[in-house]
């Protein structure tokens, strides 16, 4: 026997208001109280109502659909912040519309182009890897992490990777580190530019300059690009007593390095990643990082989004989402004096 299916009759009545909130929810109208509406969408997503999209398009004038702009979906951090978006998105009746740029910044004029031509009523634009796109006027609601646009109407959200590489190298700081080198994200990414100034200003608290020779790019964000770099800064600087890695996978990668020089970890030379990956746990010694709230991330970025599509293209925002240390066994106090 099939299911009854759920009605707005049933939504209304579990969330004890009338058939008419439970439609301006749903549709994004104004004038309903922000606790009345929280206990509407609870209420459709417990039930598992699903509004009829052709109807809510034909009152509302909205597709009820979102456009997504990425760097290709091969890294957990990236996937785990799209699943997020993607699910907050489903639970308010929205659905995302992907499009994948390999880097090139003339592709976000042409996606962009793209998603007018489908309708979407709101745009995420997540490719932190592309110089954004000045001269791009958008007509629509847009959302942006990592990935900073010079736009009137534009929310900018980034993590303060400034704080959180501070927060790192802090850490080892007062562990008694000042022999620490720094294993960079790729040259042009904004994120690895701003790990680099918050460990600069943790070195500078205690005293120490950051000189360039301490600080080496990887190519990329893998683990190849982090044992490379980490073999080229280690021949530099064997006195090193700590790396601070710019992510997770560049860590590990310096712990091939390290193991292969004989250093022991902690004992000899202390690592910090940056993300902290599942995999931080499962590491040996387990990897002391800095935690990004990937999922919350990305259902922030709907909820930013999904609002400023029911109201209407607002003012700019800048916005900054704190990251935290979190020490584990691969950081202790240094044994140099």
């Amino acid at each position: 026997m099939m299911a009854k299916q759920v009605t707005i009759q049933d939504v209304a009545a579990e969330a004890g208001v009338s058939l008419q909130t439970v439609s301006r929810v749903i549709n994004g109208k104004p004038d309903v109280a922000e606790e009345t509406r929280k206990r509407v969408w609870q209420v459709v997503r417990r039930l598992g109502y699903r509004p009829n999209s052709i109807a809510r398009s034909l009152v509302s004038q909205r597709t009820y659909t979102l456009g997504l702009i990425t760097c290709p979906v091969n890294d957990q951090f990236r996937a785990e912040v799209i699943t997020g978006a993607e699910r907050e998105a489903r639970a308010r009746g929205y659905a995302f519309v992907l499009a994948i740029t390999d880097g090139n910044p003339d592709d976000i004029p042409l996606m962009y182009n793209l998603m007018l031509e489908r309708r979407v009523d709101g745009l995420l634009l997540f490719a932190p890897s592309v110089s954004p796109q000045e001269s791009i006027e958008f007509d629509l609601p847009v959302v942006s992490l990592a990935y900073r646009v010079e736009n009137d109407h534009i929310i900018n959200v980034d993590v303060d990777n400034v704080d959180g590489a501070y927060q790192a190298a802090r850490h080892l700081t007062g562990l008694g580190h000042r022999c620490i080198g720094i294993i960079a994200g790729p040259t042009g990414w904004r994120a690895a530019a701003d790990r680099t100034e918050g460990a600069r200003r943790a070195l500078a608290e205690v005293g120490q300059s950051l000189d360039h020779s301490w600080v080496e790019a990887a190519g990329d964000w893998t683990l190849d690009a982090g044992y490379s770099a980490a073999c080229a800064l280690l021949a530099r600087h064997p006195d090193s007593t700590a790396l601070f890695a710019h992510n997770d996978w560049i860590a590990l990668g310096a712990y091939r390095a390290l193991k292969e020089l004989g250093r022991r970890i902690p004992e000899d030379v202390s690592v910090v990643g940056y993300d902290d990956l599942p995999i931080c746990d499962y590491a040996s010694p387990p990897l002391a990082s800095v935690r990004q709230p990937r999922t919350a991330l990305g259902e922030l970025l709907a909820q930013l989004l999904i609002s400023a599509v029911e109201r209407g293209v607002g003012a700019r925002q800048d916005m900054l989402v704190r990251a935290e240390f979190v020490p584990r066994r691969s950081a202790a106090p240094s044994s140099h004096p």
